[in-house]
């Protein structure tokens, strides 16, 4: 067995296939602006522990720095979800000013060392992670959808203000949005480009220009699939995965809450047997669970698997080979598809045999 590790192990390096990358591909939805706007803003702002204790007059904490008020409603749900782990954390008296205190208060409101030191400890919790993550994609989908109400209807520019409103507020942004409609015409002229100038040119906007012209940048790379016609369904089939988080997560079920199972790389082509809103059903890697379809790209109809296809890849590959090699050393599970599909000399079971079957078709050997 350790020779045929080895002459996998070589197989793998004969058989990589270096391909050009492309840029992250995002669904032309709301959720894939969503999404599109929230990498940037992640890039940029901060961790789940962040804390600035006095951020132009008041604290800014966690992934997409909330500020002022918006940082008391954070800690207000943090500290709900296990009021006696905040309250050891956190102190009593702070505790009770978190649950109580009035959103006014806190827009001045800035934090000392001891209080600094005991909300970072906060954040640093499972439920702190669980709220930022849910809190974040509430926010930025509220800023899409209120810059789609205001009129702004192409997707690049939508991440645009997404990124002005995380930082100047509601206010702020449609201020800039009014300086660059009274240029374009109309909200729903309003290009990247004109959103861009009036955001340099406003008063507060524009005294962080290297966020602008960051932000501006990124947008411009954006690519969202259907060339700029709605894509909002999917269909069953194969995908390329996309995604600029290699690797992409494998949810147990259709939806960010469900925990992660596996990993897909960047690159890797799956076949989709069941499609959920934007999630589908996928088997990779000895497990069964759901991707976002946000991060891949549809490349067509599910074909007859290769001989040996136990990943479902759409071919026949030293991959395919570890898994079976994995599964006859009980180091993985393969699925009752899968064991048929590895199963190659037909005697039920999946041995080391089987594997070293599936590397010979993988290098071309046999057919």
């Amino acid at each position: 067995m350790r020779r045929l590790i080895k002459n996998t192990a070589c197989l793998l390096l004969v058989l990589l296939i270096f391909v050009s990358s492309s840029a992250t591909i995002f669904a032309y939805t709301t959720d894939g602006m969503v999404k599109a706007a929230l990498e940037f803003i992640y890039a940029n702002e901060g961790y789940y522990n962040s804390v600035l204790a006095n951020d132009n007059g008041a604290v800014s904490i966690g992934k997409i720095g909330w500020h002022g008020p918006r940082a008391l409603q954070l800690l207000r749900m943090i500290a709900q979800a296990n009021p006696n782990q905040a309250k050891q954390i956190l102190g009593t008296s702070f505790y009770n000013e978190i649950m109580t205190a009035s959103d006014v208060s806190w827009n001045t409101r800035s934090l000392g060392a001891p209080e600094k030191s005991a909300v970072e400890k906060l954040l640093s919790t499972d439920e702190s992670k669980q709220a930022q993550d849910k809190l974040s994609y509430d926010n930025i989908k509220g800023y899409i959808t209120h810059a789609q109400s205001l009129g702004i209807t192409d997707p690049k520019t939508l991440v645009y203000f997404a990124d002005l409103e995380n930082q100047l507020g509601a206010y702020g942004a449609e201020r800039v949005l009014k300086s660059a409609s009274g240029t374009a015409g109309s909200a729903s002229k309003v290009t990247l480009a004109v959103l861009y100038n009036a955001a340099m040119a406003d008063r507060t906007a524009g005294s962080s220009p290297t966020r602008r012209k960051t932000a501006y940048e990124y947008c411009q790379s954006l690519n969202f699939d259907g060339s700029g016609e709605t894509n909002t369904s999917y269909k069953t089939g194969q995908y390329r995965i996309s995604t600029a988080s290699d690797p992409l997560r494998i949810r147990k079920n259709a939806g960010t809450s469900y925990a992660t199972v596996g990993y897909v790389p960047k690159g890797t082509v799956v076949t989709v047997t069941q499609i959920s809103g934007v999630w589908g059903k996928i088997a990779y890697g000895g497990v069964t669970g759901w991707i976002s379809l946000s991060y891949a790209t549809y490349i067509g109809s599910a074909s007859a698997s290769p001989k040996g296809d136990i990943n479902g890849n759409g071919t026949t590959d030293s991959g395919d080979a570890r898994l079976a090699l994995r599964h006859s050393a009980h180091l993985t599970e393969l699925t009752a598809t899968q064991k048929k599909i590895a199963d190659l000399d037909g005697d039920g079971n999946i041995t080391a045999k089987d594997a070293r079957s599936i590397l010979r078709i993988a290098a071309k050997i046999d057919f």
